[in-house]
C-alpha cells in the first residue's frame, strides 16, 4: 500500500506499507517493510523487515534488515546495520553498519557509526562519546 507522492515508486516486492512522500521510493526487492513519514526508508533497495516512523527515518538504509527507527532523523545514515532499535529524535543518526544496538531517548548514540552490541537509554546518552573508544562494542549507558 502506498500513500504519498513517489511512495513505493520503484517497488517490485510484496508486503510493503509506505505512507508519506518518498517513503520507500527506491525499494526494489526488500520485503515486509513499513515506512511512515516524509522520505522514511527512501534509499532502501533490498533491506527487509524494517519499520521506519518519522521524517527521514532510516533514510539511507539500503540493505539493513530488522531495524526499528522511530523519530525525526532516527537512523538517518544507516546503510547496512541490522537488528537495531532507535527510538527518539535523532537517535543513532550516524550509524552506518553497527548492529544489535538499542538506543532510547532523544539523540542517544547520535555519533555511533560502526559500534555494535550497545545499549543507550536517556536523553543524549552516548551522544558525543563513543563508549570512551571510537565505535566500541558492548557498551551500556543509562542517562547522559
Amino acid at each position: 500500500m502506498a500513500i504519498g507522492d513517489s511512495a513505493l515508486h520503484d517497488n517490485t516486492a510484496s508486503f510493503q506499507t509506505a505512507i508519506g512522500a518518498g517513503a520507500l521510493a527506491n525499494n526494489t526487492s526488500g520485503a515486509d517493510n513499513t515506512a511512515t513519514g516524509f522520505q522514511s526508508l527512501r534509499s532502501n533497495t533490498i533491506g527487509g523487515s524494517n519499520t521506519a516512523t518519522g521524517y527521514e527515518s532510516l533514510w539511507s538504509n539500503t540493505n539493513g534488515n530488522f531495524n526499528t527507527a522511530s523519530g525525526l532523523f532516527s537512523m538517518l545514515f544507516n546503510a547496512s546495520g541490522s537488528n537495531n532499535t532507535a527510538t527518539g529524535r535523532e537517535t543513532l543518526v550516524y550509524n552506518t553498519i553497527g548492529t544489535n544496538i538499542t538506543a532510547l531517548g532523544s539523540r542517544s548514540m547520535y555519533s555511533n557509526s560502526t559500534g555494535s552490541y550497545n545499549v543507550a537509554v536517556g536523553d543524549s546518552a552516548f551522544a558525543r562519546q563513543y563508549c570512551f573508544i571510537p565505535d566500541s562494542h558492548r557498551c551500556k549507558r543509562i542517562g547522559k
